[in-house]
Order: structure tokens, then C-alpha cells, then sequence
């Protein structure tokens, strides 16, 4: 049994994205107090729209990244935006450890479709006239 079944946490962490990337769509953002007993304090938080997703810890660095995708940095408006949640690292306390990353969704390859081929009038035989009248 592992610790995550056992001790089941309600916001995302990097263990939820080693499996694969997450994609969501954000509903709504707020302050709220994160933390346990004495070491809680008020954090920015991420709710998302699909259903049995956790909450996501906003940090400064996830905040620039969920702003450059939403292409505002006032959180009002990023509901409704779509972010891929996958496995980064980070530089914590010197060492380099397993982290979520945010990026855009990707989008599918849209090639053009060919384009239609030109139809034109079958040509037909003209009678030309070289005669030339003097």
C-alpha cells in the first residue's frame, strides 16, 4: 500500500503527474489557508472543472507560467483556461527534485487540406477567321 492511499492529499503534488501529463481546465482561483496547525499560512489555489480533480498550490513560478497561457496575469480571468500538469524538477534546499511543471495544451496538427482541384470548361474548338480582309 502506498503512502498516497493511505494518507490521500487534497492538492496535486509530483507523484500525481509521474504516471502522465494531467490536462485540466482552471474553474475558479483563491486565497485560502494551506498548511497544518501552526504552519499554515494563506496560499493562492487552483480548482479545476473536471470532476474528481485535487487543488493545485499556485507558486510564484506556476503563477507566471499559468499567466503566460492565459495570457493575463489578473486571475480573474483564467477561468476556463486549459493547463497540461506534468512531471519537471526543481532546485529545492540545493538539491534537484521532482516537481509539476505547467505548459500550454498542445494543440493537434492541422495540416491544410488539399485544396480542391480547379475545374474549367471542357475546351472546346473555336473557328478561327485568318483572313485577313484588305
Amino acid at each position: 500500500m502506498k503512502k498516497s492511499d493511505v494518507f490521500p492529499s487534497e492538492f496535486y503534488n509530483s507523484s500525481d503527474v509521474k504516471s502522465g501529463p494531467i490536462l485540466l481546465t482552471i474553474s475558479d482561483i483563491r486565497i485560502e489557508p494551506v498548511g497544518n496547525g501552526t504552519n499554515t499560512s494563506d496560499k493562492c489555489v487552483a480548482y479545476f472543472r473536471e470532476v474528481n480533480s485535487k487543488k493545485l498550490v499556485v507558486t510564484s513560478t506556476k503563477f507566471d507560467a499559468i499567466a503566460m497561457i492565459a495570457k493575463s496575469d489578473d486571475t480573474e480571468n483564467w477561468a476556463g483556461v486549459q493547463v497540461v500538469l506534468e512531471l519537471g524538477q526543481a532546485n529545492y534546499q540545493g538539491k534537484l527534485v521532482d516537481a509539476i511543471s505547467i505548459r500550454a495544451p498542445r494543440r493537434p496538427n492541422k495540416l491544410a487540406a488539399p485544396a480542391a482541384p480547379i475545374t474549367r470548361p471542357p475546351a472546346t474548338e473555336v473557328e478561327l477567321d485568318d483572313q485577313i480582309p484588305y
